[in-house]
């Protein structure tokens, strides 16, 4: 199961009474749509499925149900107060490779005030805007344009997602059959 997968799981989850350690609300969630038929099964929502109307709500990241607007003048992103649900990307810099010094350079660049704004602009939430608009060092233009959030941002722990990610491999299939 990839992570926007889990994260609208346990984002529906924390909607429905569920936490980080509980995403069984979640998963029943998804069973009452699939006994209702609105429940469409799908990895992912394309440009394609959005436009012809196949998906006309989809649970996914911020950044990449963002770019939905672009094809769909109506389409709306809004992200729950009470199911703010982050993640990251990790990233490493081996010291075996042939221009470690580069990498961090590149990595210096990427958190830097300029690398986050380019982030922002794309239309991804940069992990140091808070920092950034305190300072007034943010594209306000580009914060503007960003769906607002009201709750704080929750994000699983490596034992919260492996625990997770077992309670799907036995109740998964039996909610959506």
């Amino acid at each position: 199961m990839d992570t926007s997968a889990l994260g609208a799981i346990v984002m529906i989850s924390l909607a429905e009474g569920g936490s980080l350690d509980d995403i069984g609300p979640g998963v029943d969630f998804f069973h009452q749509l699939k006994l209702k038929g609105n429940f469409l099964s799908t990895a992912h929502a394309t440009m394609t499925t959005v436009k012809a109307g196949q998906t006309p709500v989809v649970l996914d990241w911020e950044y990449l149900s963002r770019a939905h607007t672009t094809d769909v003048s109506t389409w709306k992103v809004v992200v729950p107060a009470d199911a703010v649900v982050g993640g990251y990307y990790a990233q490493a810099i081996s010291k075996y490779a042939p221009h470690p010094a580069a990498a961090r350079l590149w990595e210096e660049f990427v958190y830097s005030d300029d690398g986050q704004n380019l982030w922002l602009r794309a239309g991804d939430r940069p992990v140091r805007m808070r920092a950034m608009q305190d300072a007034g060092h943010i594209d306000a233009a580009a914060a503007a344009a960003m769906p607002s959030v009201l709750g704080s941002p929750m994000f699983l722990t490596p034992d919260q997602e492996a625990a997770a990610l077992r309670y799907l491999s036995t109740h998964w299939a039996k909610a959506i059959s």
